[in-house]
């Protein structure tokens, strides 16, 4: 089979059995299709190439996996962020454009900042793709990468090595600032946590909600439990000038707003994504 022949086959497969729209089905065929022969749009750059046996094989196994609704990113072990590729399994989220708006806001705030060597949290890091690339455009930052999970770190560390750059790798225990203390204060906390209702995950699509891990999606009854914990301790945690910088789900922001005013935090205007949704909220104390 060809790669142009494998791509329209896989296409009406995936359209068949896993009930993607064609043009869906048609862009994982692709993703898969490009993953196995390391060739961007193959089916264009050798359309009458014929796939070896064994490749051909691997392809059949990711379409069924790709069938029963694993993401693309979990099979192929690798997704794009801020023009990077890293290394992702079912261990840590998907990275998704909307966490570059977090990267870019924090990196912009540290550029007006009196420090010339910040030193940067990233709370529950995950695949540590916020850590990394605050480090890889701030050489001059420390950055602390905490998460909860063992299985995340792993694959935090193997992306910062992939990258280049060296983090501090610290794991908690349940809460999200407790380790954080030995090397306080810091000049920025970031973070993109858990903030979906419990109540709502079992309505997400199947990608999400059969194969992302659950904990870092869970944002407790409202989606709102990270935010409460980290608006009643992070200030402690921060230099005088130094601010939390965190991701939001959609229509959050007044709540969370709320949430950090209370304990006598200012928040600044939302940051918006490119569609206009309020996605970062930044908040410094007393200020």
């Amino acid at each position: 089979m060809t790669n142009q022949e494998f791509l329209e086959t896989a296409t009406q497969f995936l359209t068949s059995r896993a009930g993607l729209m064609r043009l869906e089905a048609r862009s994982q065929a692709r993703l898969l299709l490009d993953g196995a022969t390391q060739t961007r749009y193959s089916h264009l750059v050798a359309p009458d190439h014929v796939l070896e046996p064994g490749m051909f094989q691997r392809l059949q196994l990711w379409l069924g996996e790709a069938a029963r609704g694993r993401p693309i990113p979990y099979i192929l072990n690798r997704a794009p962020f801020f023009g990077l590729h890293w290394e992702v399994d079912e261990r840590v989220l998907i990275p998704r454009p909307e966490t570059e708006l977090l990267v870019e806001t924090t990196l912009q705030l540290l550029s007006n900042a009196p420090t010339n060597a910040p030193k940067i949290a990233d709370l529950g890091t995950g695949s540590g793709i916020i850590a990394v690339t605050l480090q890889k455009n701030r050489p001059d930052s420390a950055v602390f990468a905490l998460d909860i999970s063992a299985g995340a770190l792993q694959i935090a560390r193997r992306n910062a090595e992939t990258h280049g750059v060296s983090l501090h790798f610290l794991q908690g225990e349940g809460d999200w600032l407790t380790p954080l203390q030995p090397f306080a204060p810091f000049d920025a906390i970031v973070s993109n946590p858990p903030y979906i209702p419990a109540r709502e995950i079992e309505s997400l699509e199947i990608g999400v909600r059969e194969f992302e891990p659950r904990g870092a999606l869970d944002g407790g009854e409202d989606g709102l439990d990270p935010y409460r914990e980290i608006a009643r301790g992070a200030a402690s945690y921060l230099s005088e000038t130094g601010f939390v910088a965190l991701e939001i789900g959609a229509t959050q922001f007044e709540s969370i707003r709320g949430i950090f005013e209370t304990r006598g935090w200012t928040t600044e205007a939302p940051r918006r994504d490119l569609v206009g949704i309020e996605r970062v909220l930044v908040a410094r104390i007393g200020k």
